[in-house]
């Protein structure tokens, strides 16, 4: 039982350490992220200060805010996944010193064993063996198989200490993590009292550009402008699409996906996010501006901070922010079709990543909204776009 036991251990510390370097790998990745981050924020607030002494529009000032606070959110959530991963981290590493000191106390185990025999018949009976032999060979062969034993009470000795410095240096590593989490914690309250101070700042602007029809109408035509960059932003996507069909890249570098699994989804996906639609798709009447505008996504009222689900398995393949969108997440579903979910918060993906039904790829916010949170979202196919609510299931 004592060597399965040993096996077992001997097997499972290879898997620990091969899963540790994953999620170093994983950790500097995200690390780079969040500081690439954290450089455009102190950028945008640099502008921020300058707008204000060169006295820019409201507008321009919240656009400005806006963008600030979505970065921020997208801060956050690389704060989370680095939380997430850490905590994997400490608890791997929490499995490898488990393992090691399991086998430090099997060795103490053994060598004690050996010292009390040793202790009580040892040198009487090695004298014994040596002095009964029958001949000098057989005397020779004992005193060598009692060197053997001597010298595997000494390899003892040494793995045993060892595994007490491998023990000491597997603390030291588990109090850094310990450190490094808390760290985290702390910048990301940090972030989020950062978050809420521009939140304010928002909020107070909107009120006044709230009560200016001709601002909201600026807004208005800005968003009708992005939405063609939107379709720019799908356009080129495509353009990639065929120009990695023509090169026939391998299979192993372009994720496989069905064309006709998509195809009989329609009607079948779930819901990004439990609400109500509060804007529809295609041409609608905008009861404030009282204009007709034409919309190629639908919006769902959602509180602040639910969880967004992707719809269908994919890749994301943008991540960025556009004005009167927000935080946007572009999901390639294979053959052309693509899901895009807007004015998000938290971000919990990254450009590349491999993404299942059902999978929590961010959280609803309020980036590039004028009316509160909400989640936007859409389903295009080339050059066209279709309504989302003929797509998903019923309620």
């Amino acid at each position: 039982m004592r060597s399965k036991q040993s096996i077992l251990l001997f097997l499972l510390l290879p898997v620990l350490l091969l899963a540790q370097t994953d999620l170093e790998d994983r950790l500097s990745k995200n690390f780079a992220r969040l500081e690439q981050l954290k450089k455009q924020i102190a950028e945008l607030q640099k502008q921020i200060s300058a707008s204000r002494l060169k006295e820019r529009s409201e507008l321009e000032q919240l656009e400005l805010i806006d963008r600030e606070m979505a970065l921020v959110a997208r801060a956050k959530g690389v704060l989370k996944q680095q939380a997430d991963l850490l905590s994997q981290r400490i608890h791997k590493t929490n499995q490898e010193l488990a393992a090691t000191v399991k086998r430090l106390n099997q060795l103490k185990d053994l060598y004690a064993k050996r010292a009390v025999y040793a202790y009580k018949y040892g040198k009487i009976r090695n004298l014994e063996l040596l002095l009964s032999s029958e001949s000098f060979n057989q005397a020779l062969i004992r005193y060598r198989y009692l060197k053997i034993i001597a010298e595997h009470d000494a390899r003892t000795i040494k793995a045993i200490e060892k595994k007490k410095e491998e023990i000491r240096r597997i603390r030291a590593r588990l109090a850094d993590q310990l450190a490094q989490k808390q760290r985290n914690i702390r910048e990301k309250e940090e972030q989020e009292r950062q978050y809420v101070i521009r939140k304010k700042e928002k909020n107070a602007l909107l009120q006044k550009l709230r009560r200016q029809q001709n601002i909201y109408r600026q807004r208005l035509a800005q968003k009708q402008k992005e939405k063609e960059k939107m379709l720019a932003l799908i356009a080129e996507l495509e353009r990639e699409r065929a120009l990695r069909k023509k090169k026939k890249e391998p299979a192993t570098r372009i994720p496989h996906f069905s064309f006709k699994d998509f195809r009989k989804a329609k009607g079948k996906l779930p819901w990004p996010v439990r609400g109500k639609i509060v804007t529809h798709y295609g041409k609608q009447r905008d009861p404030q501006s009282k204009t007709y505008i034409k919309n190629t996504d639908i919006e769902i009222k959602s509180k602040l901070g639910t969880p967004v689900q992707c719809v269908f398995k994919g890749v994301v393949r943008i991540i960025t922010y556009l004005p009167g969108y927000g935080n946007t997440i572009i999901v390639d579903h294979g053959k052309g079709y693509y899901t895009v979910y807007s004015h998000l918060d938290e971000i919990y993906v990254e450009k590349g990543e491999a993404v299942s039904a059902g999978q929590i790829i961010a959280t609803v916010g309020d980036s590039g909204s004028l009316e509160g949170a909400k989640l936007q979202f859409g389903i295009y196919g080339g050059k066209k776009t279709y309504n989302p609510e003929k797509w998903l299931s019923r309620k």
